[in-house]
C-alpha cells in the first residue's frame, strides 16, 4: 500500500471536475426549448463517467507492465473491431463508426487508439538498440497505418490523424532519428496530391473532402456542410468577454448550432463562459497535459514513458484540433473535446489511461530505486 502515496490526486481531481462541468452543460442544452439533445444525455454522460472511473482505479491498481505482453493480443483485438465495424456498424453524420451496444454504442476507434499506443510502447521498447535503423522506423509506421487506414475507411479522417499523432509523439520520445521523419514527412506531402485526386473519384470519400474544402470557403453552402462551421464562430464570438451564463436566447439556446453536445461543445461553453472563462479552461488543459508529461519523465522503464508519451500525444492532439475546428483554425473532423464531448467510447477510454498514468506513478520508484 505505500505505492499509493505516489497516487496524483490532481489526475483524477482534474478530469472529475472537467466531467461534471461536461454533466452541467449538457444538462443546461438538454432543457433548451429548442434543443435536438435529449434530457437523458446528462444522464448516460454521467454512468459513462462511473464506468470510466471504475476502469480508471482498476487499471491503476494493476501493474502496468503487464500490458506488455498484452499488447499484441490488444492490438488485434482493436483491429478485429475496426473490421467488425464495417459489417455490424451503424452510419451517422456521413460515416459508419458505431456498433450499437444497447445504452452505451461502441466506438472502435476509440479503445483502438489506446491499444495503439500500448503496442508501440512495447514495440519501441523491446527495440532500444534498434530505434536509428530504418526498417524499425517502417515497422512502427506500418503498426499505426492498419488501424488508421480502417478509420479512414469508414471514412472518418480526423480520427486516423489521431492514430498518426500517437505515432508522431511517441516516435519523438523514442529517439526516432529526425532524418526518418522528415523523409517520411516529405514522402507524404509529396502523395498528398495524389491522395487528394483518389478521394475526389471515390464516392466514399467524398464526404471527408467536402469536410475539407468547407473549411477553406464555409460560404460554399452556409446552409449545408457550412452551417456549423458558421454559427460555431458566431457562438464563439457571441460570449464576449464575460460570457452568458446560460440565460435564455442566445444562440446556442435558440437552436442555431447542431450538434452542440459533441463536435461543437467548446462553442456552447465559450458563448456561455465567454473569453475569460475559455481562459481558464484552457489553462486547465494545459495543466493537465503537464501532469501527463510529468508522468512521463518519472517513468523508471522506457515502455512507461513511451506508454505516458503516447497518452499525452492523443489528448494533446484532440484538444487542439476540436478548439481550432470551434474557432475556424481546423477543419471540422468530428474529433472530441476530451472529458468533455458527450460520448461513452471516448470518455471511458480517456479515463482508462488516466488509470494507467496513475499504474505507472504507483510503481516508478520501486523500479529506480529497485526497492
Amino acid at each position: 500500500m505505500k505505492q499509493w502515496r505516489n497516487f496524483d490526486l490532481q489526475l483524477v481531481g482534474i478530469p472529475v471536475a472537467l466531467i461534471a462541468f461536461s454533466v452541467f452543460v449538457l444538462y443546461s442544452i438538454a432543457h433548451w426549448p429548442t434543443s435536438g439533445v435529449t434530457v437523458g444525455v446528462p444522464m448516460h454522460q454521467a454512468l459513462y463517467a462511473m464506468l470510466g472511473l471504475f476502469l480508471l482505479f482498476a487499471l491503476t491498481n494493476f501493474d502496468y507492465r503487464l500490458l506488455r505482453s498484452l499488447a499484441v493480443p490488444l492490438y488485434l483485438f482493436g483491429i478485429a473491431l475496426l473490421g467488425i465495424l464495417f459489417v455490424l456498424g451503424h452510419a451517422a453524420y456521413g460515416a459508419q463508426r458505431w456498433i450499437s451496444l444497447g445504452i452505451l454504442p461502441l466506438q472502435p476507434s476509440e479503445p483502438a487508439k489506446l491499444f495503439l499506443v500500448i503496442a508501440l510502447a512495447r514495440f519501441w521498447s523491446s527495440r532500444e538498440g534498434q530505434v536509428d535503423q530504418f526498417s524499425t522506423t517502417l515497422q512502427s509506421l506500418a503498426l499505426m497505418v492498419i488501424p488508421a487506414a480502417l478509420v479512414l475507411m469508414q471514412p472518418d479522417l480526423g480520427t486516423s490523424s489521431v492514430f498518426a499523432a500517437i505515432w508522431l509523439g511517441m516516435a519523438l520520445m523514442a529517439g526516432v532519428p529526425g532524418r526518418h521523419l522528415i523523409g517520411i514527412g516529405a514522402v507524404s506531402a509529396l502523395l498528398l496530391p495524389v491522395a487528394w485526386r483518389v478521394m475526389g473519384t471515390v464516392k466514399h470519400f467524398a464526404y471527408a473532402q467536402n469536410r475539407l474544402m468547407i473549411f477553406l470557403n464555409p460560404q460554399k453552402d452556409p446552409l449545408g456542410a457550412g452551417y456549423n462551421v458558421i454559427h460555431a464562430l458566431i457562438t464563439v464570438g457571441s460570449g464576449g468577454v464575460s460570457g452568458h451564463w446560460f440565460r435564455p436566447e442566445t444562440q446556442s439556446e435558440l437552436g442555431l448550432l447542431r450538434v452542440e453536445d459533441k463536435d461543437f461543445i467548446f462553442s456552447v461553453i465559450a458563448e456561455q463562459i465567454g473569453f475569460l472563462g475559455i481562459i481558464v479552461l484552457l489553462a486547465v488543459f494545459v495543466f493537465l497535459l503537464m501532469r501527463i508529461a510529468r508522468v512521463s519523465f518519472m517513468a523508471g522503464d522506457s515502455f512507461g514513458r513511451l506508454l505516458a508519451a503516447g497518452i499525452l500525444s492523443m489528448l494533446m492532439f484532440q484538444i487542439f484540433v476540436n478548439v481550432g475546428m470551434n474557432i475556424g483554425l481546423m477543419p471540422v473532423t468530428g474529433i472530441p473535446l476530451p472529458l468533455v464531448s458527450y460520448g461513452g467510447s471516448s470518455l471511458i477510454t480517456t479515463l482508462a489511461a488516466f488509470g494507467i498514468l496513475q499504474s505507472i506513478l504507483l510503481r516508478h520508484q520501486k523500479l529506480v530505486f529497485g526497492t
